[in-house]
């Protein structure tokens, strides 16, 4: 039995390390991509193209998440939506956010609310652990300076309120692993950053390999259980890290390097960093958390780093059979791997 997915956001990182991961899993899975340009089609494709007829496989429908006429067509005969296209930085104004990552969601989701009951698909929507921002602000007053932690909760809302029920949210900790071109370069330029010697210790950190999200996300596809609204929260089985170990064994593995740690003498209180950042933030001038000036440095990153976002894959491993198949003495090793071949080569 074919099992046909439209995905949104299928060029991203966990885009498309998912349609490989899809397609490897399984020959009766086509797709319908979305695809904003000829640039993102390339990479859908090549992602795809490392499987068996997998670019035979794949669908581009091209356009974005408020065009509505692209959306019907992603729609036509699916199964299954997948939903992880969005706007991911730590900065900037809320309304770009809120364009596409609340009223895209909307709309999409308006779209298989009216369709005919009988050919509803799954909703399947990529949430992150900063969804839990309403656990310390309350939800009708979220700070517009936390832009994308924001709208991951207020997207959250609106797919819960809706009426259609085979909905699942999964709720995905730091991202890691091989191909990362989003948290890991970040990470690399904090540690470079003199700050980093005096960072306060951090809360610990639920984490998420690359591998073990796409296998969450394909087991969401695929579990028979249907006419209810599911929250699940995904993180790696080894438990909880600490910032300063994360950076370590990611930063170190993925640039084959030992990057520096903070100072055992010495942190700054968590106060004073707050205090500074709110300053600095404050500046009209500057336009500080408008930009990104300095990797990790603002406070929707702090609120990352110093409240507690943990997660918990329990209610994921017992009801749909989530495993987190990829240890991270696997993910470190695969990363180290690479590293050596890449700088064997340069």
């Amino acid at each position: 039995m074919i099992l046909k997915l439209f995905v949104t956001g299928g060029s991203g990182y966990l885009g498309r390390n998912f349609i490989q991961y899809a397609l490897s899993q399984n020959e009766n899975i086509n797709i319908n991509a979305l695809s904003r340009s000829s640039v993102s089609d390339e990479i859908i494709l090549e992602a795809a193209g490392n499987i068996d007829k997998g670019r035979e496989r794949i669908k581009i429908i091209r356009g974005h998440m408020n065009d509505e006429n692209s959306l019907k067509e992603g729609l036509n005969g699916v199964n299954v939506i997948v939903h992880m296209a969005a706007k991911v930085q730590p900065y900037g104004y809320y309304e770009e956010h809120d364009k596409i990552n609340v009223l895209g969601t909307s709309l999409l989701l308006s779209l298989v609310e009216s369709l005919p009951t009988s050919n509803k698909p799954r909703f399947v929507h990529i949430s992150s652990f900063t969804a839990r921002l309403n656990d310390h602000f309350p939800i009708d007053s979220l700070p517009d300076w936390a832009p994308y932690s924001k709208s991951k909760c207020h997207s959250e809302k609106e797919i819960l309120k809706s009426s259609f029920d085979d909905i699942i949210i999964l709720r995905l900790g730091w991202l890691w692993g091989r191909d990362d071109n989003v948290l890991v370069p970040m990470l690399y330029n904090l540690c470079r950053n003199p700050i980093w010697k005096i960072i306060p210790k951090s809360q610990t950190l639920s984490i998420t390999h690359i591998t073990n999200a796409c296998e969450a996300i394909y087991l969401s596809c695929i579990t028979s259980n249907k006419n209810s609204k599911r929250v699940y929260e995904i993180e790696d089985n080894e438990g909880k890290v600490e910032m300063d170990d994360f950076l370590e064994f990611y930063v170190g593995s993925t640039y084959n390097i030992n990057p520096s740690r903070p100072s055992k003498t010495f942190r700054a209180p968590r106060w004073l960093v707050w205090v500074f950042f709110t300053f600095v933030e404050s500046i009209p001038l500057l336009g500080y958390s408008k930009t990104w000036i300095f990797d990790g440095m603002n406070r929707e990153c702090s609120l990352c780093l110093y409240k507690d976002y943990q997660l918990d894959s329990a209610k994921a491993k017992e009801e749909i059979g989530y495993a987190g198949i990829v240890s991270r003495e696997q993910g470190i090793f695969e990363l180290a791997e690479l590293a050596k071949k890449k700088f064997r080569t340069t």
